[in-house]
Protein backbone atom coordinates (compact mmCIF):
# COMPACT_ATOMS: atom_id res chain seq x y z
CA UNK A 1 0.00 0.00 0.00
CA UNK A 2 1.61 3.20 -1.25
CA UNK A 3 5.35 3.57 -0.84
CA UNK A 4 7.65 2.94 2.10
CA UNK A 5 9.72 5.77 3.49
CA UNK A 6 12.76 5.91 5.76
CA UNK A 7 11.58 6.37 9.34
CA UNK A 8 12.64 9.63 10.89
CA UNK A 9 13.33 8.75 14.51
CA UNK A 10 13.07 12.35 15.50
CA UNK A 11 9.35 12.28 14.70
CA UNK A 12 8.10 10.85 17.96
CA UNK A 13 5.74 12.34 20.48
CA UNK A 14 7.99 15.38 20.86
CA UNK A 15 7.14 16.50 17.33
CA UNK A 16 3.48 16.81 18.14
CA UNK A 17 2.26 20.37 17.80
CA UNK A 18 0.36 21.93 20.65
CA UNK A 19 -3.06 23.41 20.15
CA UNK A 20 -2.77 27.17 20.14
CA UNK A 21 -5.56 28.06 22.45
CA UNK A 22 -7.91 25.99 24.52
CA UNK A 23 -9.79 26.96 27.35
CA UNK A 24 -13.29 26.01 28.18
CA UNK A 25 -14.70 22.51 28.37
CA UNK A 26 -16.28 22.94 24.93
CA UNK A 27 -12.94 23.50 23.22
CA UNK A 28 -10.52 20.88 21.95
CA UNK A 29 -8.14 19.80 24.74
CA UNK A 30 -4.53 20.79 24.34
CA UNK A 31 -1.62 18.42 24.68
CA UNK A 32 0.08 18.23 28.08
CA UNK A 33 3.86 18.31 28.30
CA UNK A 34 4.20 14.58 29.07
CA UNK A 35 1.89 12.15 27.32
CA UNK A 36 0.98 8.91 29.08
CA UNK A 37 1.21 5.46 27.55
CA UNK A 38 -1.86 3.39 26.66
CA UNK A 39 -2.02 -0.27 27.55
CA UNK A 40 -2.59 -2.50 24.49
CA UNK A 41 -3.08 -6.27 24.53
CA UNK A 42 -1.11 -8.65 22.38
CA UNK A 43 -2.52 -9.17 18.88
CA UNK A 44 -4.91 -12.02 18.17
CA UNK A 45 -5.33 -13.10 14.55
CA UNK A 46 -9.05 -13.85 14.30
CA UNK A 47 -9.63 -14.21 10.56
CA UNK A 48 -8.08 -14.16 7.12
CA UNK A 49 -9.40 -11.44 4.86
CA UNK A 50 -9.24 -7.76 4.14
CA UNK A 51 -10.54 -4.36 5.24
CA UNK A 52 -12.19 -5.30 8.53
CA UNK A 53 -14.59 -3.03 10.42
CA UNK A 54 -15.70 -3.39 14.02
CA UNK A 55 -18.92 -2.45 15.87
CA UNK A 56 -20.17 -2.90 19.45
CA UNK A 57 -23.61 -3.59 20.92
CA UNK A 58 -23.49 -1.28 23.93
CA UNK A 59 -26.42 -3.06 25.59
CA UNK A 60 -24.68 -6.44 25.80
CA UNK A 61 -21.01 -5.70 25.14
CA UNK A 62 -20.97 -7.99 22.10
CA UNK A 63 -18.33 -7.08 19.51
CA UNK A 64 -18.97 -7.63 15.79
CA UNK A 65 -16.32 -7.90 13.09
CA UNK A 66 -17.14 -7.62 9.38
CA UNK A 67 -14.71 -8.19 6.53
CA UNK A 68 -14.30 -9.46 2.97
CA UNK A 69 -12.85 -12.91 2.45
CA UNK A 70 -11.65 -14.64 -0.68
CA UNK A 71 -14.06 -17.37 -1.74
CA UNK A 72 -12.44 -20.75 -1.43
CA UNK A 73 -12.03 -22.70 -4.68
CA UNK A 74 -13.53 -19.85 -6.73
CA UNK A 75 -12.56 -19.72 -10.40
CA UNK A 76 -9.89 -17.12 -11.11
CA UNK A 77 -11.52 -13.95 -12.51
CA UNK A 78 -10.64 -12.87 -16.02
CA UNK A 79 -8.20 -10.01 -16.46
CA UNK A 80 -9.60 -6.68 -17.65
CA UNK A 81 -7.54 -4.61 -20.13
CA UNK A 82 -4.43 -6.54 -19.22
CA UNK A 83 -4.81 -5.93 -15.46
CA UNK A 84 -5.19 -8.78 -13.01
CA UNK A 85 -8.74 -8.78 -11.67
CA UNK A 86 -9.52 -8.84 -7.95
CA UNK A 87 -10.26 -12.28 -6.48
CA UNK A 88 -13.86 -13.28 -5.82
CA UNK A 89 -14.89 -12.09 -2.36
CA UNK A 90 -17.74 -12.67 0.06
CA UNK A 91 -18.86 -10.56 3.03
CA UNK A 92 -18.51 -12.19 6.45
CA UNK A 93 -19.41 -11.37 10.05
CA UNK A 94 -18.26 -12.83 13.38
CA UNK A 95 -19.36 -12.12 16.96
CA UNK A 96 -17.43 -11.93 20.21
CA UNK A 97 -19.06 -12.25 23.62
CA UNK A 98 -15.88 -11.69 25.65
CA UNK A 99 -14.97 -8.17 24.67
CA UNK A 100 -13.10 -9.06 21.49
CA UNK A 101 -10.74 -11.60 23.05
CA UNK A 102 -12.15 -14.36 20.87
CA UNK A 103 -14.73 -14.67 18.08
CA UNK A 104 -17.19 -17.39 17.19
CA UNK A 105 -17.56 -18.95 13.75
CA UNK A 106 -18.14 -16.42 10.98
CA UNK A 107 -21.33 -16.20 8.93
CA UNK A 108 -21.44 -15.47 5.20
CA UNK A 109 -23.54 -12.31 4.79
CA UNK A 110 -23.52 -11.88 1.02
CA UNK A 111 -25.46 -14.11 -1.36
CA UNK A 112 -23.65 -16.73 -3.50
CA UNK A 113 -24.29 -14.87 -6.76
CA UNK A 114 -22.80 -11.60 -5.48
CA UNK A 115 -19.17 -10.72 -6.23
CA UNK A 116 -18.33 -8.53 -3.25
CA UNK A 117 -16.01 -5.54 -3.75
CA UNK A 118 -13.87 -4.30 -0.88
CA UNK A 119 -11.28 -1.54 -0.72
CA UNK A 120 -9.49 0.31 2.06
CA UNK A 121 -11.91 3.27 2.00
CA UNK A 122 -14.94 1.27 0.88
CA UNK A 123 -14.93 -1.86 3.04
CA UNK A 124 -17.61 -4.19 4.33
CA UNK A 125 -19.21 -2.04 7.05
CA UNK A 126 -20.67 -3.33 10.34
CA UNK A 127 -23.09 -1.37 12.55
CA UNK A 128 -25.35 -2.18 15.51
CA UNK A 129 -28.66 -0.43 16.13
CA UNK A 130 -29.83 0.68 19.59
CA UNK A 131 -32.19 -2.31 19.75
CA UNK A 132 -29.45 -4.83 18.95
CA UNK A 133 -30.10 -5.41 15.24
CA UNK A 134 -26.85 -6.01 13.36
CA UNK A 135 -26.26 -4.48 9.93
CA UNK A 136 -23.65 -5.10 7.24
CA UNK A 137 -23.30 -2.72 4.28
CA UNK A 138 -21.25 -3.82 1.28
CA UNK A 139 -20.72 -3.32 -2.44
CA UNK A 140 -20.79 -5.93 -5.18
CA UNK A 141 -20.27 -5.95 -8.92
CA UNK A 142 -23.28 -5.14 -11.11
CA UNK A 143 -24.76 -8.37 -12.43
CA UNK A 144 -25.26 -6.85 -15.88
CA UNK A 145 -21.49 -6.49 -16.32
CA UNK A 146 -21.67 -2.70 -16.74
CA UNK A 147 -18.60 -0.56 -16.11
CA UNK A 148 -17.80 2.99 -15.03
CA UNK A 149 -14.59 3.77 -16.84
CA UNK A 150 -12.28 0.82 -16.17
CA UNK A 151 -14.16 -0.39 -13.08
CA UNK A 152 -17.23 -2.56 -12.78
CA UNK A 153 -20.31 -0.67 -11.61
CA UNK A 154 -21.14 -1.00 -7.92
CA UNK A 155 -24.36 -2.31 -6.38
CA UNK A 156 -24.85 -1.18 -2.78
CA UNK A 157 -26.49 -3.71 -0.44
CA UNK A 158 -27.54 -3.85 3.21
CA UNK A 159 -28.03 -7.08 5.15
CA UNK A 160 -29.86 -7.13 8.51
CA UNK A 161 -29.77 -9.64 11.37
CA UNK A 162 -32.23 -9.72 14.27
CA UNK A 163 -30.58 -12.67 16.03
CA UNK A 164 -27.15 -11.28 16.94
CA UNK A 165 -25.57 -12.04 13.59
CA UNK A 166 -26.47 -15.73 13.45
CA UNK A 167 -28.55 -15.30 10.28
CA UNK A 168 -29.50 -12.50 7.90
CA UNK A 169 -32.69 -11.49 6.13
CA UNK A 170 -32.70 -11.11 2.35
CA UNK A 171 -30.40 -8.19 1.47
CA UNK A 172 -31.82 -4.84 0.43
CA UNK A 173 -30.38 -2.83 -2.47
CA UNK A 174 -29.75 0.86 -1.87
CA UNK A 175 -29.48 3.58 -4.51
CA UNK A 176 -31.17 1.52 -7.21
CA UNK A 177 -32.21 3.21 -10.45
CA UNK A 178 -35.86 2.64 -9.52
CA UNK A 179 -35.44 4.61 -6.27
CA UNK A 180 -32.90 7.22 -7.38
CA UNK A 181 -34.20 7.94 -10.86
CA UNK A 182 -30.60 7.72 -12.08
CA UNK A 183 -27.99 5.04 -12.71
CA UNK A 184 -25.31 5.19 -10.07
CA UNK A 185 -22.29 3.32 -8.78
CA UNK A 186 -21.97 4.08 -5.06
CA UNK A 187 -18.42 4.07 -3.74
CA UNK A 188 -16.56 4.86 -0.51
CA UNK A 189 -19.52 3.61 1.51
CA UNK A 190 -20.28 4.09 5.18
CA UNK A 191 -23.11 3.15 7.53
CA UNK A 192 -24.20 4.86 10.74
CA UNK A 193 -26.82 3.55 13.17
CA UNK A 194 -28.37 6.61 14.85
CA UNK A 195 -29.48 6.75 18.51
CA UNK A 196 -33.15 6.85 17.45
CA UNK A 197 -32.81 3.65 15.41
CA UNK A 198 -32.57 5.30 11.99
CA UNK A 199 -29.82 4.24 9.60
CA UNK A 200 -27.81 6.63 7.46
CA UNK A 201 -25.82 5.29 4.51
CA UNK A 202 -23.33 7.67 2.92
CA UNK A 203 -21.37 7.25 -0.29
CA UNK A 204 -19.66 8.97 -3.17
CA UNK A 205 -21.92 9.10 -6.21
CA UNK A 206 -20.78 9.20 -9.83
CA UNK A 207 -24.13 9.63 -11.56
CA UNK A 208 -22.98 12.76 -13.40
CA UNK A 209 -20.07 10.83 -14.92
CA UNK A 210 -22.28 7.87 -15.82
CA UNK A 211 -24.88 10.11 -17.46
CA UNK A 212 -22.18 11.82 -19.54
CA UNK A 213 -20.70 8.49 -20.60
CA UNK A 214 -24.07 7.12 -21.66
CA UNK A 215 -24.66 10.20 -23.80
CA UNK A 216 -21.19 10.67 -25.28
CA UNK A 217 -19.69 7.15 -25.07
CA UNK A 218 -16.53 8.43 -23.42
CA UNK A 219 -15.22 9.70 -20.11
CA UNK A 220 -15.95 13.40 -19.52
CA UNK A 221 -13.07 15.85 -19.99
CA UNK A 222 -12.20 18.17 -17.10
CA UNK A 223 -13.68 21.08 -19.00
CA UNK A 224 -17.17 19.58 -18.57
CA UNK A 225 -17.19 20.35 -14.83
CA UNK A 226 -18.59 16.92 -13.96
CA UNK A 227 -18.63 16.50 -10.16
CA UNK A 228 -18.49 13.60 -7.75
CA UNK A 229 -21.31 13.93 -5.21
CA UNK A 230 -21.58 13.05 -1.53
CA UNK A 231 -25.04 11.54 -1.01
CA UNK A 232 -26.85 10.22 2.07
CA UNK A 233 -29.88 7.93 2.30
CA UNK A 234 -31.96 7.32 5.44
CA UNK A 235 -33.87 4.27 6.60
CA UNK A 236 -36.57 4.76 9.20
CA UNK A 237 -37.68 1.12 9.36
CA UNK A 238 -34.59 -0.66 10.58
CA UNK A 239 -32.96 -1.13 7.19
CA UNK A 240 -35.90 -2.80 5.48
CA UNK A 241 -36.01 0.06 2.99
CA UNK A 242 -34.22 3.33 2.27
CA UNK A 243 -35.56 6.63 1.02
CA UNK A 244 -34.13 8.27 -2.06
CA UNK A 245 -30.72 9.70 -1.31
CA UNK A 246 -30.14 13.43 -0.83
CA UNK A 247 -27.18 15.42 -2.12
CA UNK A 248 -25.12 16.50 0.88
CA UNK A 249 -22.18 18.17 -0.90
CA UNK A 250 -20.37 18.55 -4.21
CA UNK A 251 -17.80 18.66 -5.65
CA UNK A 252 -15.92 16.19 -3.49
CA UNK A 253 -12.81 14.06 -3.84
CA UNK A 254 -13.59 11.00 -5.93
CA UNK A 255 -11.94 8.26 -3.84
CA UNK A 256 -11.81 9.24 -0.14
CA UNK A 257 -13.92 7.80 2.63
CA UNK A 258 -17.30 9.20 3.68
CA UNK A 259 -18.97 9.43 7.09
CA UNK A 260 -22.26 10.13 8.84
CA UNK A 261 -22.72 10.79 12.56
CA UNK A 262 -25.31 12.04 15.04
CA UNK A 263 -25.66 12.57 18.77
CA UNK A 264 -28.75 12.01 20.88
CA UNK A 265 -31.45 14.36 19.56
CA UNK A 266 -28.95 16.43 17.58
CA UNK A 267 -28.33 17.19 13.91
CA UNK A 268 -26.96 14.65 11.46
CA UNK A 269 -23.49 15.23 10.03
CA UNK A 270 -22.04 13.91 6.80
CA UNK A 271 -18.74 14.58 5.14
CA UNK A 272 -15.72 13.49 3.18
CA UNK A 273 -12.75 15.19 1.52
CA UNK A 274 -13.69 18.12 -0.68
CA UNK A 275 -12.25 18.85 -4.11
CA UNK A 276 -12.44 22.59 -4.64
CA UNK A 277 -10.61 24.54 -7.33
CA UNK A 278 -9.97 27.50 -5.09
CA UNK A 279 -6.29 28.34 -5.60
CA UNK A 280 -5.79 30.83 -8.41
CA UNK A 281 -3.51 29.54 -11.13
CA UNK A 282 -3.52 25.94 -9.86
CA UNK A 283 -4.92 23.05 -11.87
CA UNK A 284 -4.94 20.83 -8.77
CA UNK A 285 -7.95 20.73 -6.47
CA UNK A 286 -7.76 21.54 -2.75
CA UNK A 287 -8.72 18.38 -0.87
CA UNK A 288 -9.57 19.32 2.71
CA UNK A 289 -12.05 17.55 5.00
CA UNK A 290 -15.57 19.03 4.86
CA UNK A 291 -18.72 18.53 6.96
CA UNK A 292 -22.34 19.23 6.01
CA UNK A 293 -25.13 19.39 8.61
CA UNK A 294 -28.78 18.33 8.43
CA UNK A 295 -31.38 19.39 10.97
CA UNK A 296 -34.27 17.50 9.37
CA UNK A 297 -33.04 13.89 9.51
CA UNK A 298 -31.14 14.09 6.25
CA UNK A 299 -33.90 15.74 4.24
CA UNK A 300 -31.69 18.72 3.42
CA UNK A 301 -28.10 19.74 4.08
CA UNK A 302 -26.22 22.93 4.86
CA UNK A 303 -23.32 24.09 2.75
CA UNK A 304 -20.26 22.06 3.63
CA UNK A 305 -17.79 23.62 6.09
CA UNK A 306 -14.07 22.91 6.17
CA UNK A 307 -12.87 21.32 9.38
CA UNK A 308 -9.62 23.21 8.86
CA UNK A 309 -8.14 25.22 6.01
CA UNK A 310 -5.21 22.90 5.34
CA UNK A 311 -4.81 23.81 1.69
CA UNK A 312 -4.01 20.20 0.77
CA UNK A 313 -3.49 20.52 -2.98
CA UNK A 314 -3.02 17.39 -5.07
CA UNK A 315 -3.97 16.23 -8.55
CA UNK A 316 -5.05 12.72 -7.49
CA UNK A 317 -6.98 11.23 -4.61
CA UNK A 318 -5.34 10.17 -1.32
CA UNK A 319 -7.74 7.22 -0.87
CA UNK A 320 -7.97 7.63 2.92
CA UNK A 321 -10.78 8.21 5.43
CA UNK A 322 -11.31 10.64 8.31
CA UNK A 323 -12.72 9.62 11.70
CA UNK A 324 -15.84 11.25 13.17
CA UNK A 325 -18.09 10.87 16.24
CA UNK A 326 -20.46 12.94 18.42
CA UNK A 327 -20.12 12.94 22.21
CA UNK A 328 -22.69 13.12 24.99
CA UNK A 329 -22.63 16.93 24.97
CA UNK A 330 -23.35 17.10 21.25
CA UNK A 331 -19.81 18.06 20.27
CA UNK A 332 -18.53 16.78 16.92
CA UNK A 333 -15.05 15.22 17.04
CA UNK A 334 -13.03 14.84 13.82
CA UNK A 335 -9.61 13.34 13.12
CA UNK A 336 -7.99 13.38 9.69
CA UNK A 337 -4.88 13.25 7.54
CA UNK A 338 -3.59 16.09 5.43
CA UNK A 339 -0.63 16.16 3.08
CA UNK A 340 -0.60 19.94 2.96
CA UNK A 341 2.82 21.46 2.34
CA UNK A 342 2.07 23.83 5.22
CA UNK A 343 1.79 21.11 7.85
CA UNK A 344 1.50 17.47 6.76
CA UNK A 345 0.19 15.26 9.54
CA UNK A 346 -2.69 13.65 11.39
CA UNK A 347 -4.87 16.13 13.28
CA UNK A 348 -7.84 16.30 15.65
CA UNK A 349 -10.42 19.05 16.18
CA UNK A 350 -13.82 19.59 17.82
CA UNK A 351 -16.94 21.57 16.92
CA UNK A 352 -19.16 22.72 19.77
CA UNK A 353 -21.60 24.70 17.56
CA UNK A 354 -23.14 21.92 15.47
CA UNK A 355 -20.53 21.89 12.74
CA UNK A 356 -20.49 25.62 12.02
CA UNK A 357 -16.87 26.01 13.12
CA UNK A 358 -14.05 23.91 14.57
CA UNK A 359 -11.36 24.39 17.18
CA UNK A 360 -7.72 24.85 16.30
CA UNK A 361 -6.44 21.37 15.46
CA UNK A 362 -4.19 19.29 17.67
CA UNK A 363 -1.42 17.47 15.81
CA UNK A 364 -1.21 13.77 16.65
CA UNK A 365 1.66 13.12 14.23
CA UNK A 366 3.69 15.52 12.10
CA UNK A 367 6.82 15.38 9.99
CA UNK A 368 8.36 17.10 6.98
CA UNK A 369 6.46 14.55 4.87
CA UNK A 370 3.85 11.97 5.81
CA UNK A 371 2.53 9.41 3.34
CA UNK A 372 -1.24 9.06 3.08
CA UNK A 373 -2.82 7.71 6.27
CA UNK A 374 -6.22 6.20 7.01
CA UNK A 375 -7.69 7.64 10.24
CA UNK A 376 -10.49 6.34 12.48
CA UNK A 377 -12.05 7.79 15.65
CA UNK A 378 -14.28 6.43 18.42
CA UNK A 379 -15.60 7.93 21.66
CA UNK A 380 -15.66 5.82 24.81
CA UNK A 381 -18.27 5.87 27.58
CA UNK A 382 -16.56 8.87 29.20
CA UNK A 383 -16.32 10.88 25.96
CA UNK A 384 -12.59 10.33 25.57
CA UNK A 385 -11.62 10.37 21.88
CA UNK A 386 -9.56 7.43 20.59
CA UNK A 387 -7.84 7.86 17.22
CA UNK A 388 -6.22 5.02 15.26
CA UNK A 389 -4.18 5.90 12.19
CA UNK A 390 -1.52 4.65 9.81
CA UNK A 391 2.13 5.70 9.78
CA UNK A 392 3.86 4.62 6.56
CA UNK A 393 7.10 6.59 6.86
CA UNK A 394 9.34 3.63 7.59
CA UNK A 395 10.23 0.40 5.88
CA UNK A 396 7.43 -1.24 7.90
CA UNK A 397 3.91 0.24 7.95
CA UNK A 398 2.67 0.98 11.47
CA UNK A 399 -0.63 1.57 13.23
CA UNK A 400 -0.62 4.27 15.89
CA UNK A 401 -3.23 4.85 18.59
CA UNK A 402 -3.88 8.06 20.53
CA UNK A 403 -6.40 8.98 23.24
CA UNK A 404 -7.46 12.58 23.76
CA UNK A 405 -9.07 12.67 27.18
CA UNK A 406 -12.18 14.65 28.04
CA UNK A 407 -10.01 16.18 30.78
CA UNK A 408 -7.42 17.42 28.29
CA UNK A 409 -4.93 14.59 28.78
CA UNK A 410 -3.22 12.91 25.86
CA UNK A 411 -1.91 9.35 25.73
CA UNK A 412 -0.31 7.19 23.05
CA UNK A 413 0.20 3.49 22.53
CA UNK A 414 3.37 1.85 21.34
CA UNK A 415 2.82 1.51 17.57
CA UNK A 416 2.55 -1.91 15.99
CA UNK A 417 3.10 -3.27 12.44
CA UNK A 418 -0.14 -3.20 10.49
CA UNK A 419 -2.44 -1.30 8.19
CA UNK A 420 -6.03 -0.03 7.71
CA UNK A 421 -7.18 0.21 11.34
CA UNK A 422 -10.75 0.42 12.59
CA UNK A 423 -11.97 0.71 16.16
CA UNK A 424 -15.04 0.77 18.39
CA UNK A 425 -15.41 1.72 22.03
CA UNK A 426 -16.35 -0.79 24.71
CA UNK A 427 -16.79 0.97 28.05
CA UNK A 428 -13.66 3.01 28.69
CA UNK A 429 -11.58 0.82 26.35
CA UNK A 430 -11.49 0.26 22.59
CA UNK A 431 -11.32 -2.78 20.35
CA UNK A 432 -8.96 -2.16 17.42
CA UNK A 433 -8.99 -4.23 14.23
CA UNK A 434 -6.14 -3.90 11.76
CA UNK A 435 -4.66 -5.79 8.86
CA UNK A 436 -1.50 -7.81 9.35
CA UNK A 437 1.22 -7.01 6.86
CA UNK A 438 1.35 -9.44 3.94
CA UNK A 439 4.70 -11.01 3.04
CA UNK A 440 6.69 -9.19 0.39
CA UNK A 441 5.38 -9.99 -3.07
CA UNK A 442 1.98 -11.10 -1.75
CA UNK A 443 0.49 -7.68 -1.00
CA UNK A 444 -2.59 -8.32 -3.16
CA UNK A 445 -3.51 -11.45 -1.23
CA UNK A 446 -5.69 -11.43 1.88
CA UNK A 447 -3.66 -11.35 5.08
CA UNK A 448 -4.61 -11.87 8.71
CA UNK A 449 -7.03 -9.61 10.59
CA UNK A 450 -5.68 -8.79 14.03
CA UNK A 451 -7.57 -7.65 17.11
CA UNK A 452 -6.09 -5.65 19.98
CA UNK A 453 -7.80 -4.23 23.04
CA UNK A 454 -6.56 -0.90 24.36
CA UNK A 455 -7.16 0.52 27.84
CA UNK A 456 -6.57 3.97 29.30
CA UNK A 457 -3.33 4.63 31.17
CA UNK A 458 -3.19 3.25 34.69
CA UNK A 459 -3.53 5.95 37.33
CA UNK A 460 -0.30 7.02 38.91
CA UNK A 461 0.25 5.49 42.37
CA UNK A 462 -0.29 7.85 45.24
CA UNK A 463 2.77 9.00 47.09
CA UNK A 464 3.47 7.27 50.37
CA UNK A 465 1.59 8.92 53.22
CA UNK A 466 -0.77 10.84 50.93
CA UNK A 467 -4.33 11.36 52.09
CA UNK A 468 -7.15 9.71 50.08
Amino acid sequence: MMFSFRLRLAAAAATIALASAALAEDAAPERPSDASRLAVSDARTVATGRNATVAVDHRTGAVYLAWAKEVADAAAPAAVSGKTADPQLEARLARSTDGGRSFGPSVVVSTPEQRVKSHTVSPTRAAVGPGGDVYVLYNSEAADGSFVGMRSRNILTLARSSDEGRSFAAPVELASEAVEGAIGSPGMINLFAAPDGALYASWLDYRETIDYMRTHQKMPPKTENIATQLRVARSGDGGRSFARSVLASKPVCGCCGTFAAQGEGGPVYAGTRGAWSELKGSVDAVRDIVVATSRDQGGSWSSAVKVHDDGFKISGCPDVSPGVAVDGKGRLHVAWYTGSERHPGVFYAVSSDEGRSFSEPIALLTDDWLPYADVKLALDSKDNAWVAFEDRRGDVDLVRLARIGADGSLAFAEPWPGTIPDLAALGDAVVVASGALAPEGEEKKSAGIEIRIAHPPAPEPKASGSRS
